[in-house]
């Protein structure tokens, strides 16, 4: 089918007076306008043009695919025969990236099973409660997850010329399943290229009555060395129990990342199943070291004397040429630095037991083994696993700018999805593109071909 669409617009302009400003203000308010009355002309001459068609019996009956009247079990009558029905009495409204269309619906009436529906839900794939296109859905979806709840729908409006109220624009992200982009990397083969993993928590205010934290909870693999992170999963108000739980059930089986790193939350140890060995954060450690020793009373001079002790006996740099290259005295040497440290960590215990600091003391007792395991690693297999979480910290703090707005309170539910939007987005944003555009399902079905547009002055 070829619609021709023809368009004229009168422009007044003051002589010698206009500026650049005001003509592509004047164009861009006139090009908002005719997009949408040109969309919603194209969508009735379309509609008008095939219930011609099937009601002359010219058209094909899977186009307009429907449920037997009489049928309550959803079974698809077959009849081909179709007579006109009239307009439904109110127009249907949809909200897109242009803004608000109005369109009166025609319905038709099937003669085989005598059911009356609107021809063109079914002829461009439209469901019967919808009322938003995907692209609104999809601009609508980055703008929640990059500006707070107050100013997302302004947001929109500025970008869409179009006004949805915010508790909507939240509500349909939270409907969305955004689980696919961790799903999707859940393979044999993404597994087997990880050379680590990372597991990292934050609070946040719940919307409840009471005043209690609930915990957003994030584990990523880690690949092409500790820069690229794959997003695993994210969970809200679940225990790392339930958590190792989850991602057991969907990674392949026997395969092993050598090391899993984390700050040292309390049940992290249960993620050790998933991984080979545990690496405590290098930088968590004299950091939380800090806060035992505070709750010991130890003065904050000597506190931090402590921290600066612990901070170098876990500094050991590793030659960063080519592990085939470094030579077996060098590895020697590095696996005694190894065992001094160890030595210097138990020390530290001592000193902390003697002087009596039960807190700090117990601390290191459950973190010394868990210290210096990426140097193991790195003598038993010639590379660095991470460390430390700090490419994880980051992105924490990414979720913490969004989750964590003053006076913001969060349902479970919007939690999640605007945490797995912010994953996609950041980690996988060709998967983020790719899973829009399967929605969309664009694939060259309308184009305009040719336009013509033409200009004469004239006195006024």
């Amino acid at each position: 089918m070829e619609i021709k669409v023809k368009i004229e617009a009168v422009v007044n302009l003051k002589d010698g007076e206009v500026n650049i400003n005001e003509i592509l203000e004047a164009v861009e308010k006139w090009r908002n306008q005719v997009g949408l009355d040109v969309s919603k002309g194209l969508i009735e001459t379309y509609q008008e043009r095939m219930v011609e068609l099937l009601c002359e019996g010219k058209g094909e009956s899977s186009w307009v695919t429907h449920d037997h009247k009489e049928d309550g079990g959803g079974q698809l009558c077959t009849g081909g025969s179709f007579n006109r029905g009239g307009f439904r009495r109110k127009e249907r409204t949809f909200r897109t990236s242009m803004g608000e269309i109005s369109i009166k619906l025609r319905q038709i009436v099937c003669n085989v099973c005598g059911k009356r529906f609107a021809v063109l839900l079914p002829l461009l794939k439209i469901s019967r409660r919808s009322r938003a296109t995907v692209k609104i859905k999809q601009m609508s979806s980055e703008t929640v997850a990059e500006l707070s709840y107050r100013r997302s729908d302004e947001r929109l409006e500025s970008l869409a010329q179009i006004n949805i109220p915010k508790t909507t624009l939240h509500r349909w992200t939270a409907r969305q399943d955004w689980e696919v982009f961790t799903d999707r990397v859940n393979t044999e083969d993404v597994w087997q290229s990880f050379t680590g993993m990372m597991a990292d928590g934050t609070g946040y205010k719940r919307q409840k009555a009471d005043t209690t934290k609930g915990n957003l909870r994030i584990v990523m693999g880690v690949k092409d060395g500790p820069q690229k992170l794959v997003p695993l999963g994210v969970w809200v108000d679940k225990s790392w129990e339930e958590i190792e739980q989850k991602i057991s059930g969907k990674k392949p089986a026997d395969i092993k990342p050598p090391v899993l790193t984390v700050d040292g939350e309390k049940g992290q140890d249960r993620l050790s199943s998933l991984t080979d060995k545990v690496q405590r954060c290098q930088w968590h450690a004299p950091h939380q070291l800090k806060y035992f020793l505070w709750q010991d009373g130890v003065a904050k001079e000597t506190r931090d004397e402590f921290i600066r002790q612990l901070s170098g006996i876990i500094k050991i740099e590793v030659p960063e040429k080519d592990y085939k290259e470094i030579s077996d005295e060098m590895k020697k040497e590095i696996e005694d630095k190894v065992e001094k440290s160890r030595d210097a960590v138990n020390d530290l215990i001592k000193t902390f037991k003697n002087r009596g600091y039960d807190g700090a003391c117990t601390y290191l007792e459950n973190a010394v083994g868990h210290l210096f395991t990426v140097i193991d690693k790195w003598l038993e297999i010639g590379y660095m696993p991470p460390k430390t979480i700090s490419i994880l910290e980051r992105t924490m703090r990414e979720m913490g700018r969004r989750i964590k707005k003053i006076g913001a309170s969060w349902k479970e539910k919007g939690l999640l999805a605007m945490a797995q939007i912010l994953l996609a987005r950041i980690y996988t944003p060709e998967a983020w593109e790719d899973y829009w555009a399967d929605l969309l399902d664009l694939q060259g079905r309308c184009g305009i071909s040719s336009y013509h547009v033409s200009f004469s002055a004239v006195s006024s």
